[in-house]
C-alpha cells in the first residue's frame, strides 16, 4: 500500500509561519533583555569612587522613616559610610570589625550604616548591636555616584566632601592592613561562617 503525500492546508501553513515568527520574536526579545541587563550592570560597576573625588551629599531614610541628607561639613569630622545588606554573608562576618572601629574611633569619625536592602533590617540592626545610625532607601543618584552595589563597602569622606578611602569587601586579605593603618588600630578579624 502506498501513502500519498498531500500539501498542507492554508490554515496549517499559516500556523507554521506564525509559530516561526513568534519563535524569532522571542529569541530577539530575550537577546535584548540580556543586552539591557549587561549594560545596566556595566553602568553600575563603571563608577570607580577614588580618593580625591568629590562626593555629593547623600539622601536616605532612617529606620523611623525620616528622610535625611548628609552634609559632610555638619559633623566637623570625616564620615564613614558602611554599606551592607542584612542577607550579605560577608557583612555578617565583618560585623565585629566595623563595630570595633566605630566603638574605638567614634570620637574622630562619624559612622553611618547604609543598607541596600530593607527586608529584616530593624531586626538585623538590633541583633548585631550596630552602634551607629542606619539608613535605608538610599536615593538613586547617591547609589550611582558612590558606585554602590557590592556589600560590604566602606567609604570615608572628609568634611569638605572629598573621598578619602573606598574599600569594597570585608576587612580581610589585602584590605585588612589598609583599614588597620588608616584607623590606626588592630581589627578583631572576621567571624567564621556559620554552617
Amino acid at each position: 500500500m502506498t501513502k500519498s503525500f498531500s500539501l498542507p492546508k492554508k490554515n496549517d501553513l499559516f500556523l507554521v509561519v506564525l509559530l516561526m515568527v513568534s519563535l524569532s520574536l522571542n529569541v530577539y526579545l530575550g537577546w535584548k533583555v540580556k543586552q539591557s541587563r549587561r549594560s545596566s550592570s556595566e553602568r553600575q560597576t563603571s563608577v570607580k569612587l577614588s580618593p580625591g573625588m568629590t562626593a555629593q551629599p547623600i539622601t536616605a531614610m532612617n529606620l523611623s522613616g525620616k528622610i535625611e541628607t548628609f552634609n559632610y561639613a555638619d559633623s566637623g569630622k570625616p564620615t564613614v559610610f558602611y554599606v551592607f545588606s542584612p542577607s550579605c554573608v560577608w557583612c555578617e562576618r565583618n560585623n565585629q570589625n566595623i563595630n570595633a572601629i566605630a566603638r574605638l574611633k567614634g570620637e574622630s569619625f562619624r559612622f553611618v550604616g547604609l543598607s541596600l536592602a530593607n527586608d529584616g533590617l530593624p531586626g538585623y540592626a538590633e541583633s548585631h548591636q550596630i552602634g551607629f545610625p542606619i539608613y535605608q532607601n538610599v536615593n538613586s543618584e547617591s547609589v550611582e555616584m558612590l558606585g554602590l552595589g557590592t556589600t560590604p563597602q566602606t567609604i570615608v569622606i572628609s568634611p569638605d566632601g572629598h573621598v578619602l578611602k573606598n574599600w569594597v569587601g570585608a576587612f580581610n586579605g589585602p584590605i585588612q592592613p589598609q583599614v588597620e593603618e588608616f584607623f590606626n588600630l588592630r581589627l578583631p578579624g572576621l567571624v567564621t561562617a556559620k554552617k
